[in-house]
């Protein structure tokens, strides 16, 4: 047996904190692990949480920079020292800044080789055209540079990345995955509206809109009276939603979960008829894979990386975004078509195979051994 390839992850954020970029961290970890790799996750401390993590890999922690004066620099003491004890042979660095930046500076002094993973937020704009100012903008532009891969999880995001200096050939698309095996399919044919309900999973921030479920909810509930929406997540709009559903007359039609993980989430999604994803902006949208991998339907709105995964009138519907009108009358579609329901369920099923996570890991495994022989 040859020596393994040691993967340092470096990540902003991880669990106990809970999000998209968490969990794929955590299965790209779990699905790395081999005779071949080695994977570690090199994470910030959550302050006032318990930090422990049962996971099959070595989760090592850092704490977060206190001074101004030399800022992000800090992170490399830590990073340079898990280096020494552990001898990592890549440096995956998720998000182009701050671990991105640190990583430039990590490999001009060891030679370690490094690869960005930008997650969607940590490259979006603001209405100057600039990433929080401009002079994160220019090292964002450097950082792409000097890196020896970067890898997109969709479409638009890998032009997002050419836009901002990224060479090329040094660019792969590479999609986030999901974990087929852990998702009940259930043959849509069975399923009712009696017994299901419509599900939107996902954090209560403006840009994951379930404010606009909730709007259509109210345009459709005459034609519908039997509908049930489930919304799991929790976060900053808790409040405000749950003022509109009292003022919109809705306190029978949509319930709030809170945040709903692991077996209540398969079985959420097991239990619906399909899946809500109205985001205003979704660099990717994983909960979309994980509606497929359980064999539903899924009506999304046409930004960032959704029209990557959702195929419009095949495995669902895809509208515009602030659109509650459009969103309702494709969810009463959905409803009153069952033979539709069932259809689109089928070629859920078939289109999701591809995003399986031991699929995704060999598309990376391949650009670390590349830039690592390079």
């Amino acid at each position: 047996m040859g020596k393994k390839i040691k993967i340092c992850h470096f990540t902003y954020s991880f669990f106990p904190t809970v999000g998209g970029m968490e969990e794929v961290i955590h299965n790209l970890s779990l699905s790395m692990r081999s005779n071949d790799f080695e994977p570690y996750v090199f994470a910030p401390s959550v302050r006032g949480r318990d930090n422990r993590v049962s996971a099959p890999y070595r989760i090592l922690r850092y704490s977060r920079p206190s001074s101004r004066r030399f800022g992000l620099r800090q992170l490399l003491i830590p990073l340079l020292w898990h280096h020494w004890r552990y001898h990592f042979d890549v440096l995956h660095c998720h998000s182009v800044y701050p671990t991105g930046y640190v990583g430039a500076a990590f490999h001009k002094i060891t030679g370690i080789p490094f690869v960005i993973t930008p997650h969607g937020g940590d490259i979006t704009k603001n209405n100057r055209g600039n990433i929080i100012n401009r002079k994160v903008t220019d090292r964002i532009r450097k950082t792409f540079a000097s890196a020896q891969a970067v890898t997109a999880i969709s479409s638009a995001l890998r032009q997002q990345i050419l836009d901002l200096g990224a060479p090329p050939e040094k660019v792969f698309l590479v999609p986030n995955g999901v974990s087929l095996g852990e998702f009940t399919q259930i043959d849509a044919s069975k399923k009712n509206l009696s017994s299901n309900s419509i599900v939107f999973i996902g954090r209560l921030i403006r840009r994951k809109a379930a404010d606009i479920l909730i709007q259509a909810c109210s345009l459709v509930k005459n034609r519908c009276p039997d509908i049930k929406i489930k919304i799991a997540g929790e976060g900053p709009e808790m409040y405000s939603l749950k003022e509109m559903i009292k003022n919109l007359c809705l306190t029978q039609e949509v319930e709030l979960l809170g945040t709903v993980r692991g077996g209540k989430k398969t079985r959420l999604l097991a239990e619906a008829l399909f899946l809500v994803c109205p985001s205003r902006e979704e660099p990717f949208g994983i909960v979309n894979l994980e509606a497929l991998a359980s064999g539903l339907p899924v009506i999304a709105t046409k930004v960032g990386g959704i029209p990557d995964i959702i195929q419009d009138g095949i495995s669902g519907f895809l509208i515009d975004s602030e659109n509650p009108e459009q969103l309702a009358e494709k969810m009463h579609v959905l409803i009153e078509d069952p033979a539709l329901r069932i259809r689109m369920s089928e070629n859920a099923l078939n289109s999701v195979s591809r995003y399986d996570w031991p699929k995704v890991v060999q598309d990376f495994q391949r650009i670390y051994r590349e830039i690592r022989n390079s």
